[in-house]
């Protein structure tokens, strides 16, 4: 009997690109780790112990005040709590964390649990998507603000340089995506060329054209960008409160100037490679290469990101269990079925 040929079509292709590019990254960060000092680094680790709790709170306190800006996206009328949004938020960390998604599967599947207690698709969808864009945006000016931080630190050198080059690439690649978004008719477009590929998957998609009006209309609510963009920006504050714990438990002189710096670099370099799972590899390098610039040894600067993967897998791995428990809970309908 002769096999079936397989086809490799998209889908094949979304899966197997980040499992390449973390199977990559996770090379990379086990070679970084085994080249400098792997028993310092452990011990520096272990030295922070249970110290390591304090970061579970302010944590908290981040992804709160994301899913307060996040909420400032939904339309008058359709109420979503605080604490929803938050456990959201908690799932598209712990999702984009720990599984090869791209990035992209946390907001999918915050989209479809939203969908699932009672909120319009297009709805969650639109407010996804524009509260994404915001965030990039938001990133971009807290990248400037630790390049500038970062010149302090060394002045003009190649490593500033790449930076710069980056955010001149990104910003206009931002702007292209929110044009596309308000005026392409993107989900639309995407929802007819998935026709044409599979008429029985278009037909179940959520209606394209009404997520492009209720991403058109959220752009036209310009106070509600604003309000989202300032509760992003207190986001990224936090987490350079984490760094700022993370330097303390390790005995490091730690700084507000120098937490913000590596917030907000970090967070720009995450942005940058977002198809490598939990930016495996792409945060050893970034640290290192922000630490030497700023005066933390290699050691040190491994150990930071030793930290902040056990926050993020004892966080992440508990939170993925509970959200896959969850999605077995029937839908909520938010009107009845017609008999």
């Amino acid at each position: 009997m002769t096999a079936m040929p397989h086809k490799t079509g998209p889908r094949a292709w979304l899966r197997v690109v980040p499992i390449a590019a973390g199977l990559l990254g996770l090379a990379g960060a086990a070679l970084l780790f085994a080249r400098h000092h792997p028993v310092r680094i452990l011990d520096l680790v272990a030295f922070a112990g249970f110290g390591m709790l304090w970061l579970v709170p302010v944590r908290v306190i981040v992804l709160a005040l994301n899913a307060q800006g996040w909420r400032a996206l939904f339309p008058r009328g359709q109420t979503v709590s605080l604490s929803l949004l938050t456990w959201m938020a908690f799932v598209r960390n712990a999702v984009n964390t720990l599984l090869p998604v791209a990035h992209v599967g946390g907001e999918v599947a915050a989209a479809r649990y939203l969908v699932r207690r009672g909120v319009p698709a297009p709805v969650a969808i639109a407010g996804i998507v524009v509260e994404t864009t915001v965030s990039i945006f938001v990133q971009m000016g807290f990248a400037i603000l630790g390049i500038g931080l970062l010149l302090s630190y060394m002045g003009s050198a190649p490593l500033i340089q790449r930076l710069w080059w980056g955010l001149a690439i990104a910003l206009p690649a931002g702007l292209i995506f929110v044009f596309l978004q308000c005026r392409s008719r993107l989900f639309a477009r995407l929802q007819r060329a998935l026709g044409r590929v599979n008429s029985q998957l278009a037909a179940e998609a959520t209606d394209g054209a009404a997520v492009d009006d209720a991403i058109v209309s959220l752009y036209r609510r310009t106070g509600a960008l604003v309000y989202c963009a300032l509760w992003q920006a207190l986001s990224l504050a936090g987490g350079a409160g984490e760094f700022w714990v993370i330097l303390h438990l390790l005995h490091q002189q730690a700084s507000v100037r120098l937490a913000v710096l590596l917030e907000s670099l970090v967070q720009a370099l995450q942005s940058a490679a977002f198809m490598v799972p939990g930016t495996l590899g792409v945060q050893e390098g970034g640290l290192i290469a922000i630490g030497a610039a700023t005066g933390l040894s290699a050691d040190t600067a491994l150990a930071i990101s030793a930290v902040r993967r056990v926050r993020q897998i004892g966080i992440s791995l508990p939170v993925l269990l509970l959200w896959l428990r969850a999605s077995r809970v029937p839908p909520v309908h938010p009107h009845p079925r017609p008999e």
